[in-house]
Order: structure tokens, then sequence, then C-alpha cells
């Protein structure tokens, strides 16, 4: 089972004008101890503490979490995950994107950031960049 920092979580959700249920309340903590996660995984932490949500329920959380600017959304392998930073940040995908890790490079980044700022793009304002990278694990032996 997860620890549950309930008011921490409270407060959270009220910053990003949202009512604390206890089902956000616990959507909101699963994904604060995985970091990175589909819908399945969330519900697999959530129902340690609520047996009969639905992943539909979850879904809409993790979904109305992320419109509201307290999470993010990052595409692997085709299939969503929700990140606990809601900031533009990189990421790597891990093996086929089965696992997601932040990656932390500020040149990466700042190159990135760099080049959008001044590529004109017709009919739209670039808001930011994200760089994917696809990683395999390395076995030494």
């Amino acid at each position: 089972m997860y620890n549950l920092d309930v008011e921490h979580i409270r407060e959270k959700l009220r910053e990003a004008g949202l009512k604390a249920t206890n089902q956000r309340i616990a959507v909101y903590g699963a994904l604060e101890a995985l970091g990175h996660a589909s819908v399945d995984s969330t519900v697999s932490i959530v129902r340690e503490g609520l047996p009969v949500i639905t992943v539909a329920a979850v879904y809409n959380i993790l979904e109305m979490m992320a419109d509201a600017g307290l999470i993010g959304r990052v595409l692997s392998s085709g299939k969503m995950m929700y990140d606990i930073t809601p900031c533009y940040h990189d990421h790597l995908l891990v093996d086929g994107g089965r696992e997601v890790i932040d990656l932390d490079d500020p040149e990466i980044h700042e190159t990135v950031e760099r080049y959008f700022s001044s590529k004109k793009i017709d009919g739209f304002r670039v808001k930011g960049a994200r760089i994917y990278v696809d990683v395999e694990r390395m076995i030494n032996f």
C-alpha cells in the first residue's frame, strides 16, 4: 500500500480548482507513488484502498487532473501515460515504452527550446517542446 499525505493532496487539488474527493485523493496519491503510470497501473494501486472504483472513474479523474494542469500526459507506444510532473519536460521511453523515465538534461532541453523559439510554423504558436528518446536497457554480464 502506498502512503497518502492527504492534506498535501487536498491542497494540490484545491490549487488546481478541483474538489478533493476520496477518489481523487486516491488517484493522485497512486500517481505520486508511481511517477508515470497508465490507467491500468493506477487502477491497480487505487483498488488497494478503494476496491470498487472503476477503470472509467480512474480514467476520468486522470483526464480531469491533466486538463486542470495538475498532472501531465505522456504518449508511450501509442498508450497514454500520466505523469505526476505537469510541466513540459523530456522523457526516456524504455524498452518499447514499457517504462517512462524523466530525462533531466538541461542542455538537450535548452537546445530544443532555443530551436523552436526561433522556428516559424505557419498558423501555429509553439507552446513548448518535449523530447521522447527511445532507449533499451543494457544488460551487463
